[in-house]
């Protein structure tokens, strides 16, 4: 599922001067939103890698609302999509409909498991370096996380673009493809969007601060460490309707797919995660406001549910930080109830540098502007 824009809609967001521009266009096959507030089996056995079922969004929850269950949209991100105030649920045959609960084994899954040298002959290009002198414009501390890559993890991906022969074929065929900004491509519809490298270059506070509760208002929420990016759980049909990815569309088996040849994860995508044994959860990314983004299990090794987390689907607690050292921090949390990941963020964010390099690009920040400072531009 793409979002598709048109050049009014890019002047009605530049025209709202007091806001930073900034723009949402969805993952090719990509949707979610808050999550029915009812019953939810956890769904998971003693390994957080067994899951039986997932809870996707409910009918008619809040694309604009924070709150538990629910996932967050800016007022720029609502515009430059034509985002609706409210999420549907599709009637797919792995979904309750009436319970939002999906039943794992009857996902239909993209076909194929491939390196990345499938895709590129270098395979996944990816690292991440700290630099604690180095300052983000406007971010009152200093330190800055810094990622670069081609864009393709370590994990495998599905067979991208989608063949007619796949079980898959006919959910993507029946969505907007859009065009690709970065080259110009028209896709005649999802299926045919296919994988490609491109600059991946992320610089992210190394010492976030909590200082609010701020809606999210880029695709891309989260960098994960095996070198792709986390995407928003919201995307859009033909005819408007937004649905959670999962719910909507097949991914791949590692809950993954392409947006503009971009490939990046969904939902679940922890199942092709290292598992870090049968204690807390690895940390597996970080957002975009410098936060990390944790696996499912709490310091007792139970799975945290979405009535353990926040409204911005986290909490706070030590955990090992990938240089190894421990830490107190708050972190987001990957698990098996929407939003899944990132529901709302926690501090203020400078898109520019995360969806770098500085400057209009086509690529992470898919041809929007942003400014070169943190958004929103004032304390809430």
């Amino acid at each position: 599922m793409a979002f598709i824009f048109t050049a009014k809609k890019q002047v009605a967001l530049i025209g709202l001067s007091f806001l930073v521009a900034a723009g949402l266009f969805s993952c090719g096959g990509s949707s979610s939103s808050s999550s029915s507030g009812g019953s939810s089996s956890s769904g998971t056995g003693s390994d957080s890698n067994t899951v039986t079922t997932l809870l996707t969004t409910a009918n008619g929850a809040s694309n604009i609302l924070c709150g538990k269950n629910l996932q967050c949209i800016g007022l720029e991100f609502k515009v430059l999509g034509d985002v609706p105030p409210t999420m549907s649920i599709a009637a797919t045959p792995w979904t309750d409909t009436k319970t939002s609960v999906i039943d794992v084994s009857k996902i239909v899954y993209v076909d194929g498991a491939n390196s990345a040298k499938y895709f590129d002959p270098a395979g996944s290009v990816f690292s991440m370096t700290v630099d604690p002198t180095a300052s983000i414009p406007g971010y009152p501390t200093p330190g800055v996380r810094k990622f670069s890559g081609n864009g393709l993890p370590t994990t495998p991906m599905g067979t991208f673009p989608v063949l007619p022969s796949q079980a898959a074929y006919p959910y993507y065929a029946a969505l907007p493809g859009g065009t690709n900004p970065a080259t110009g491509q028209v896709y005649p519809n999802s299926a045919a969007i296919g994988i490609s490298t491109y600059p991946l270059v992320s610089n992210i506070p190394l010492n976030p601060v909590v200082t609010g509760i701020y809606k999210i208002n880029s695709l891309i929420v989260g960098i994960m460490l095996t070198g792709a990016p986390l995407h928003v759980e919201k995307a859009n049909d033909s005819s408007g309707n937004f649905y959670s990815p999962i719910n909507a569309l097949p991914n791949d088996q590692c809950f993954g797919h392409p947006y503009n040849q971009q490939y990046h994860y969904h939902a679940w995508s922890w199942k092709c995660f290292d598992q870090g044994g049968s204690g807390q959860s690895p940390v597996y990314g970080f957002a975009l406001d410098g936060f990390p983004i944790t696996g499912p299990r709490g310091a007792d090794g139970r799975n945290l549910t979405n009535a353990d987390l926040d409204e911005c689907h986290g909490t706070t607690s030590e955990i090992t930080m990938p240089d190894g050292t421990r830490k107190t921090t708050y972190h987001y949390v990957l698990n098996n109830e929407y939003p899944h990941s990132v529901g709302c963020f926690r501090s203020r964010i400078n898109y520019d540098q995360a969806l770098g390099p500085p400057g209009p690009n086509n690529y992470m920040k898919q041809g929007a502007p942003y400014l070169n400072n943190l958004y929103p531009p004032e304390p809430l």
